[in-house]
């Protein structure tokens, strides 16, 4: 990905997401001194640099165009295609690896569901610190990372469409999950840590499956 930046394009980004240096900083994990350079003109940043950099812009829901910055459409969007999924786990693995004590809510999960490579996406989200929590079906047959992390519902509340809480957003994905909505509202995305809160403390915890015998 060749990326080409100016420092005052970076800086009008920092305007419009409301990012002091510092916010920048904990997001993107350049520098302060970078990016004080990179803003004046003063450096060339490296390719990865600024990647991080424009990721962190996006996450706030700021995007680049030629010669400035603008707000990245609406605060609703939809992530589509056969890969959505994964699109929105390295969203969130991109949105918050640089936060630290983050934490991801998922709703109305199935591990048994779940192809290698959705699990290996969510474990680079514990790899990087981000913690997880989940509100699983109670039929659940599979649990993919530590117990401690799951809770179960009742089978007549399970639905499919998972939906998962982070940052300042809530994703809702269909039953195929080739097709998600992402919503960017910090009043809904609090509702519904509340509310999840709320039946985690009232859900039982999985127990431990049986060992299969060999």
């Amino acid at each position: 990905m060749n990326i080409h930046l100016k420092g005052k394009q970076i800086a009008a980004a920092r305007q419009l997401a409301g990012f002091t240096l510092d916010d920048l900083t904990e997001r993107s994990g350049v520098s302060r001194s970078t990016l004080v350079k990179i803003e004046a003109g003063a450096v060339q940043p490296r390719e990865g640099t600024l990647s991080d950099i424009v990721q962190a812009f996006a996450s706030a829901g700021v995007e680049f165009v030629e010669g400035g910055a603008r707000w990245i459409g609406d605060t609703i969007r939809t992530l589509e295609g056969d890969d959505a999924y994964l699109r929105l786990l390295d969203e969130i693995y991109q949105t918050l690896r640089r936060q630290p004590g983050s934490e991801v809510l998922s709703i109305c999960t199935d591990d048994a569901l779940s192809p290698p490579e959705v699990v290996q996406a969510i474990q680079r989200w514990h790899d990087a610190g981000i913690k997880a929590r989940f509100l699983a079906r109670e039929k659940s047959t599979r649990f993919d990372f530590p117990l401690r992390e799951y809770r179960l519902i009742p089978e007549r509340f399970y639905t499919k469409s998972v939906m998962v809480v982070f940052d300042q957003k809530a994703a809702i994905l269909s039953d195929a999950n080739n097709s998600i909505i992402v919503v960017r509202d910090p009043y809904l995305a609090d509702m519904l840590r509340k509310l999840f809160e709320m039946i985690w403390q009232q859900s039982p915890a999985p127990r431990p499956l049986p060992k299969s015998r060999k």
